[in-house]
């Protein structure tokens, strides 16, 4: 069975290409939003297995939607990837790649990393 992931990231060209890769490994459903209102609504609807999730967005950010998805008991246990340039690999010691408690990946991502976290965290 395919898992179902959400990809948010106002980058629409991010999206498209992360969805393609994901999708062509065969073990992924992937929708994609580029706007925090709208992934809640999505998330709530289809509950996916995993949320990737761009930190800085034009509205509400990444970490206000996951703040408010862990508010509701039907979305507050789906695991949350912060996909995300303000950070990078450099930039860390930590190769646990947490930011304030929550799993990171920095862009750009490296689609080998980025599936072996889906599948530990999923």
């Amino acid at each position: 069975m395919k898992k179902r992931i959400i990809l948010v990231d106002d980058e629409k060209d991010f999206c498209y290409f992360m969805q393609k890769t994901l999708e062509a490994s065969g073990d992924f459903d992937v929708q994609t939003s580029s706007e925090g209102l709208e992934a809640i609504k999505m998330i709530k609807a289809n509950l996916p297995d995993l949320v990737l999730l761009d930190v800085m967005m034009p509205g509400i950010s990444g970490p206000d939607v996951a703040a408010e998805l862990r508010e509701y008991n039907v979305t507050k246990n789906i695991p949350i990837v912060f996909v995300t340039a303000v950070v990078q690999d450099k930039d860390i010691a930590d190769k646990e790649n947490f930011i304030g408690g929550w799993h990171y990946l920095p862009k750009p991502v490296r689609t080998e990393e980025l599936i072996s976290l889906i599948n530990r965290l999923a």
